[in-house]
């Protein structure tokens, strides 16, 4: 087997490569914020393993505390990942544990024992946690979770079979320096080097796929709302109707239309506007429930489709919608302003039957009677509604 400072040689080569490859992805991925902790933690473990290196002009405990400092950023960017951006507080809670576990290391300096129980303890604690923060996840590729579970998982059940070692073991409990486990030793080192590149290689793989993501959210997202947009609604729609004609079951449409919104551009500009139909986007999703399709229809247009929604049902949520959504208030220059919404929608036992631009056609016609009504009401569609121009 290779002796110690060999592996150790080998391990900083790989993880320099690691860390570089890891670099480029960084770069070339600025909106996968995990990613540059991940290069920075290899980054961090580098140092710690060339100080390993020359252990005999550099105190060991300080190489521990050094590459340990290291899984905390692993740990950081799994939790950024996570949670898709960044956390505040980085540098503060690496410099607090850095402080803690290298103040732990440094009053274990003299007993090489402890110092191996408690860096083996950190890694086994890092890698589980890195396992749990992936899982909280909703990612539909469960591959990954599982192949970022098992690479964490090994890499624990090694540090955890080096604990139980020094801990039990005889041979390793008399071990007073690192040379003096060489044979136990040699073995984390060769995994090390394993790890290194199959987590880079995890990490690249990860960050892939939040673009990916990232890429679909655009192409069915409205940019301004982050309501669906209308290629996206059109095509959850027609497979939400077919199953609904499956299940036997009602399904409602409604179009709302933002009143007099040219006007309120117009005279306080189309930074209000945005803002009116960014709120406005917020307050709908509050109201509706998760299997309903919301979507930014165009302009200043909103349409949802309800799933089970019956005639009275979905006017029950319609005239609360109106009714609730003339109470929003927007601070203007000239002081407060308020907006109205007109409602039209209909409710159908045979929407797949009728067809998904039928029902938006007969919403349109409700609407319509809706404006000339006075703006800022519902209107259920009716088959023999007779409709004149609003002027």
């Amino acid at each position: 087997m290779l002796d110690i400072t060999t592996l150790m040689v080998v391990l900083a080569l790989t993880t320099i490569t690691s860390a570089l490859g890891l670099l480029v992805a960084s770069f070339l991925n600025r909106q996968v914020i995990a990613i540059r902790y991940w290069a920075l933690g290899i980054g961090v473990i580098i140092v710690g393993v060339v100080l390993q290196s020359i252990r005999h002009q550099v105190p060991l405990w300080l190489s521990a505390a050094v590459i340990t400092q290291g899984y905390f950023v692993w740990l950081w960017g799994t939790r950024c990942y996570r949670l898709n951006g960044h956390i505040n507080g980085f540098w503060l809670t690496m410099c607090l544990t850095l402080f803690v576990q290298g103040s732990v290391f440094f009053v274990l300096r003299d007993s090489w024992r402890f110092s191996a129980l408690l860096y083996s303890l950190i890694v086994v604690l890092i890698s589980l946690l890195n396992i749990m923060e992936l899982w909280r996840m909703r990612i539909t590729q469960r591959t990954l979770i599982w192949v970022w579970s098992i690479l964490w998982g090994i890499h624990a059940l090694v540090y955890l079979r080096r604990f139980l070692l020094y801990q039990f073991d005889p041979a390793y409990m008399a071990a007073d320096t690192l040379d003096a486990a060489e044979s136990l030793e040699a073995l984390n080192y060769l995994e090390g080097i394993v790890f290194a590149y199959c987590f880079s290689l995890l990490c690249v793989i990860l960050a892939t796929r939040s673009l990916q993501d990232e890429l679909k959210l655009q192409a069915t997202r409205d940019p301004l709302t982050n309501l669906l947009n209308r290629r996206a609604f059109e095509e959850s729609a027609l497979r939400q109707l077919a199953i609904s004609q499956r299940e036997r079951e009602q399904v409602a449409l409604l179009l709302l239309d933002l009143d007099k919104f040219k006007d309120i551009n117009d005279i306080h500009g189309h930074g209000t506007g945005d803002e009116v139909l960014k709120v406005f986007a917020r307050y709908l999703s509050q109201q509706v429930r998760a299997q309903d399709l919301l979507c930014r229809f165009g302009g200043e247009e909103f349409v949802l489709l309800v799933p089970g929604g019956n005639s009275q049902s979905v006017g029950v949520l319609a005239e609360r919608i109106c009714t609730q959504w003339q109470t929003q208030t927007f601070n203007v220059a000239q002081g407060e302003l308020n907006s109205t919404v007109s409602i039209g929608y209909i409710s159908s036992a045979d929407g797949a039957t009728q067809g998904l631009y039928s029902l938006i056609d007969r919403a349109d016609k409700a609407l319509y009677r809706a404006k000339q009504d006075g703006r800022n009401c519902v209107r259920c569609w009716q088959p023999d509604s007779i409709l004149t121009p609003v002027l």
